[in-house]
């Protein structure tokens, strides 16, 4: 996963900041202790060395997912398998605030919403509630465009797509170049919340 100069500088500790260029990509695997790497330049970043808990790569508590809304997994657990609070991926989302911020360019070490491995920790721990039935969803999937205004460089788009994906939309492209977005919008949800995320960003949106 490529991750922009924005989110290292906002993980690595200053002294590693002279070290940061445009070709550095983050690991998501969960045993590896690599988190940064440039197979170009040779630099390579561990877990020790970052300022941020890695929660994808952590085995012990407290395992972030959420970092925007500051939600981690044992905040999950509890409000899924101790409070009962909810029988489907949305209505945990909507209780406990995991994957709705807008900042993850920054606030999370990999530079994109939690939502690429959170819906799967949701989901199994739903099933552990045996409530498969809120779980199940559905595969109906529809590509959205939409024009972009208001970018000024490479980190702006960084930001809009935080904010589509913390609306909801999926495999998410955005060209600053362009002024565009692509994404993939599920069954169920609403084009205008992918307008007024990005709105709320500070940008401005419409369909193409």
């Amino acid at each position: 996963m490529k991750v922009l100069p924005l989110t290292l500088g906002a993980h690595l500790p200053a002294e590693h900041w002279d070290k940061i260029d445009r070709n550095f990509y983050f690991c998501p695997t969960r045993g590896c202790e690599v988190v940064y790497f440039n197979n170009r330049s040779g630099v390579y970043f561990t877990r020790a060395e970052v300022k941020t808990r890695v929660g994808i790569k952590e085995e012990a508590e407290p395992k972030p997912l959420c970092y925007c809304n500051r939600v981690t997994e044992e905040m999950l657990r509890r409000a899924i398998l101790e409070e009962g609070c909810c029988s489907s991926i949305e209505e945990v989302q909507s209780r406990t605030g995991a994957g709705r911020g807008r900042w993850c360019v920054v606030t999370n070490p990999s530079g994109r919403c939690c939502e690429w491995y959170l819906k799967d920790i949701i989901r199994e721990m739903l099933a552990g509630a045996e409530h498969r039935g809120g779980a199940k969803r559905s595969g109906s999937m529809r590509r959205v465009v939409l024009e972009i205004g208001g970018m000024t460089c490479p980190g702006c788009a960084g930001v809009v797509q935080a904010a589509l994906e913390s609306a909801g939309a999926g495999e998410v492209r955005v060209s600053f170049r362009e002024g565009r977005a692509e994404a993939l919008l599920g069954e169920g949800a609403e084009v205008e919340e992918l307008l007024r995320a990005v709105r709320e960003a500070g940008y401005r949106a419409r369909v193409v």
